[in-house]
Parts: C-alpha cells; structure tokens; sequence
C-alpha cells in the first residue's frame, strides 16, 4: 500500500532541484509537502491511490527556512541526539529491522514501510528527520549491510515491492546486534556413523 506519507516524500525529494533552477526555493530554504482536501490535511498513514480525487485534492508545497544546527547556535561541543555519528544511525537501523525482520507472520519487509513507518517508531531521535532516514538507509545499503530483492506486491501484482534483509554474514552487523562473529548463529556439529567425510574424499581420488 502506498501512503499519502510516502507520495509526499517522494514529491519533497523531487520538486526542489526544479524549483531551484526556476528560481523559486532560495537557498537556506527547504520544501513541505502536504496533500490536502480542502482546507484540511489529508491522514498521512492513509492509502494514496484510492483516496486521490484531482477534482477535491490538492498538493501545496510550502518553504520554511532549514534549521540549523543546534549545537552550532549554541556553541556547545556535545552533541544532540539529531547529530549521532553515522556508525551510531547504522547501530540504530540494524537493530529496528532485526526488529522489523522478527515480527511473526511477515515474509519480507518492505523498504518503504521500514523507512516510513517503523524506523521512525523506533523512537530515534535522528529518525524523525525524513533526509536523515533516506541517507542511513542509502548508506547501508551501499556498505552491503542491507540487501535488496524485489517481491510480488500481494495487492497491485504488476508492482513488485522492494525488501530489505539483514546481511548476517557481516560482522559490522553482528557486531552491531551484539552476536558473535565468524560463524553461523546456533549451529551444532552433529555426529554421523562411518568414516570421515575427507576420507571418503581422499579415496575417491585415488
């Protein structure tokens, strides 16, 4: 399902390099999507496509001057909890989608619903910022600590829906998960009647 939330943000991230060579968004300034019916906002966690009418439905974009940094305006050294390093934000989004990936009867996790909804549940401060969740994802992924496979979308087929995993075979994530790394979790060596599989090997050979 896609949300007005995730239309917005893909509208947020795409409308300001056009408004820019226009001229309209001045630099220090920043975009605010909103879909609304009417006057009112439309529910963000709400299905996009089948609540969209062009003739009620709007998109107003608003711009609103990018905060600066708290510790800067203040002349303080320690930092915020929006200023966590980027090791800690990758510490933070391995252990919600251990999270995510652990939930009974789910068989995948999507990307965007991780993104949208469940990271920022997660309580992180960092997380509330939609640029901040979009580049710790990116991140991940290009350190090969997320992968990335494309499933059948159960609801429009024709749309398949990108998954992300864990990449448990990495240290960095295990480390990151508190686990031991240099083998696979929980497994046992178990005894087998008869010889040595490197002999039965060896002899073959001959």
């Amino acid at each position: 399902m896609v949300t007005n939330a995730e239309v917005e943000l893909q509208i947020a991230r795409n409308v300001p390099e056009i408004l820019r060579k226009l001229g309209v968004l001045r630099e220090g300034f920043q975009c605010d999507v909103h879909l609304h019916r009417g006057s009112r906002k439309k529910p963000r966690d709400a299905e996009f496509e089948g609540n969209w009418d062009p003739e009620a439905d709007s998109i107003r974009i608003e711009f609103s001057p990018m905060e600066e940094d708290e510790d800067a305006e203040l002349g303080e050294t320690a930092a915020s909890p929006l200023s966590r390093t980027t090791e800690d934000r990758l510490t933070d989004l391995v252990r919600a989608l251990d999270h995510a990936e652990r939930r009974p009867g789910y068989e995948f996790v999507s990307l965007k619903w991780f993104r949208d909804t469940a990271l920022p549940s997660e309580g992180f401060a960092w997380a509330t910022d939609e640029l901040a969740r979009h580049n710790a994802l990116q991140d991940a992924i290009d350190r090969r600590w997320l992968l990335t496979s494309k499933v059948p979308n159960p609801r429009p087929p024709n749309f398949p829906v990108t998954a992300i995993r864990l990449n448990r075979q990495l240290p960095e994530v295990n480390a990151a998960l508190g686990k031991p790394s240099g083998g696979v979790t929980g497994f046992r060596p178990i005894s087998i009647r008869g010889e040595s599989l490197s002999a039965t090997v060896l002899r073959d050979r001959r």
